[in-house]
């Protein structure tokens, strides 16, 4: 009877200190893993200002509007481009390299000015197309010398 109180009488310790090494131990690991400075911050992006306007009105040529079906169908301002199953798209990328080359020749001729007269063109994909073929459209855009491209929503 005496070793059973004996027994009941003793407290069970609890050691803190590998608890406390491990608090500090993972204290450290977040402090090294943690990234101050975001990398998205290094993108550099400028967003667009008053427009500086001289009195004249400026003739900006008309966006290249490429409209990107669910199955996968590139249409080319209303037209359609049959590009297959292939995904570089070489209709719509030949295509565009004319319409790039076109531009051009109108900064050469003083059409336009060289800041108004680029190329754009304006990328619209219906919700449920493939991520993919809007890539494409892309790699297509920039194959052709595109340098200004915008999405319509």
């Amino acid at each position: 009877m005496e070793t059973l109180k004996k027994i009941l009488a003793d407290e069970d310790e609890v050691d803190l200190t590998p608890m406390i090494d491990v608090t500090f131990l993972l204290l450290i690991y977040f402090m090294v893993t943690t990234m101050l400075k975001q990398p998205e911050a290094e993108l550099s992006s400028s967003l667009p200002g008053k427009a500086q306007n001289s009195g004249e009105n400026v003739k900006k040529p008309d966006p290249v509007k490429i409209k990107v079906q669910d199955d996968g169908s590139v249409f080319l301002n209303g037209s359609f481009m049959d590009d297959g199953l292939d995904f570089t798209l070489p209709e719509t990328s030949k295509n565009l390299a004319v319409q790039v080359q076109e531009a051009n020749k109108n900064i050469a001729n003083g059409t336009f000015s060289e800041k108004d007269g680029k190329l754009v063109v304006m990328i619209s994909a219906t919700g449920l197309s493939i991520h993919q073929h809007r890539i494409s459209v892309m790699n297509a855009c920039a194959g052709a010398g595109v340098e200004k491209i915008s999405f319509e929503f």
